[in-house]
């Protein structure tokens, strides 16, 4: 009767190890996302990826707004991908903007498990260089892309979203920092620095009666050194 016990509380022993290493293995595989690092770029049919893209989101906060980026394949067997990114660094006046360029070779439908590490021209320097890995797009609506200067230093890891819309509804918005972030290590559900991309991008949000106090001082000023 006492072997009976001992091999029933064996038995429930076991039991519960086998759902403790179960739960183990479903949290790990809920939580498993890569890093950008070992992460690779994804295989891009480059005439489908080519044309106008607007950043909408970025993880961590950056410095630029208003960002457009324009991919132009080339007719060469090398540096065959124009990139041209527009932008605007200055918060207070959001279209004044710069463009910054860059050619790169890029092997059109083949995996770049390392990415694509360049610098843009920005006129009068170069970008320090930079490795970009398109993780996930769908060529019409959506890109996922990570990026680091140092594959070793986590600390300079980045996430972005693109899209070929410049606004987006929150609700779809919201579907792909879920889906990037579950897959992804460097995006975050929910948490992501939106970029701004609305009216003011085009100069459509200046104050207009700013630029009328403006106007009209200058005009007193005139008239006034003419009639002293």
């Amino acid at each position: 009767m006492s072997s009976k016990g001992s091999g029933s509380g064996l038995f429930c022993v076991l039991l519960a190890l086998g759902f403790l290493s179960g739960s183990k293995v479903n949290a790990q595989a809920a939580n498993s996302t890569q890093a950008c690092n070992v992460s690779s770029s994804m295989a891009l049919d480059l005439d489908k990826f080519a044309g106008i893209w607007w950043e909408i989101a970025r993880q961590p906060v950056g410095l630029m707004f208003c960002t457009e980026i324009n991919v132009t394949v080339l007719n060469t067997a090398q540096d065959n991908v124009l990139i041209d990114t527009t932008y605007s660094n200055t918060p207070v006046y959001p279209w004044v903007n710069q463009t910054m360029n860059a050619t790169l070779t890029v092997a059109n439908g083949t995996v770049a498990p390392s990415g694509y590490n360049f610098s843009y021209w920005n006129d009068p320097v170069n970008s320090p260089y930079t490795v970009f890995k398109v993780l996930d797009t769908d060529y019409t609506n959506f890109a996922f892309i990570c990026g680091y200067t140092n594959a070793t230093d986590n600390s300079t890891e980045f996430a972005m979203i693109i899209a070929r819309n410049r606004t987006l509804s929150t609700l779809y918005l919201d579907s792909l920092e879920s889906e990037s972030s579950a897959h992804y290590a460097n995006f975050a559900n929910g948490t992501m620095s939106l970029i701004t991309q609305d009216y003011t991008c085009t100069g459509n949000g200046a104050d207009p009666s700013t630029a009328f106090t403006v106007f009209y001082s200058i005009f007193a000023l005139v008239i006034y050194f003419l009639t002293k």
